[in-house]
């Protein structure tokens, strides 16, 4: 991810569980760590990909909702799918952070 004059990178292995879309993650953290689980909820492989992870920290569930973007010019039909992603998981715009201040909000209708 590019953010003015610096490349943000990360990585990490999926292996894939048996449900097509579904994948354990491996963030490189200590053994024995509790698991991620990722599944791919929509993508069209080339531009987007919505995703949903879940994992425990202690007694914390983490649940995060991902729109992943080649460009930053994001197409509408991956904001609504975001969107109906989000109310989905049961989560608000008040849990969503965006690298800039795009009004995708007004997609939230759209569920």
């Amino acid at each position: 991810m590019n953010r003015g004059t610096r490349c943000i990178t990360w990585s990490y292995l999926l292996t894939p569980m048996t449900q097509p879309g579904q994948f354990s993650v491996d963030n490189g953290r200590e053994p024995g760590a509790p698991v991620e689980e990722l599944q791919v909820h929509d993508t069209d492989y080339t531009n987007f990909a919505l995703m949903v992870s879940k994992r425990q920290s202690g007694s914390r569930s983490i649940l995060r909702v991902y729109l992943l973007c080649r460009m930053w010019a994001v197409e509408a039909k991956a904001l609504e799918g975001f969107a109906c992603l989000l109310k989905a998981q049961g989560l608000s715009e008040d849990n969503v952070v965006f690298p800039d201040s795009a009004d995708w909000s007004s997609h939230l209708s759209s569920c």
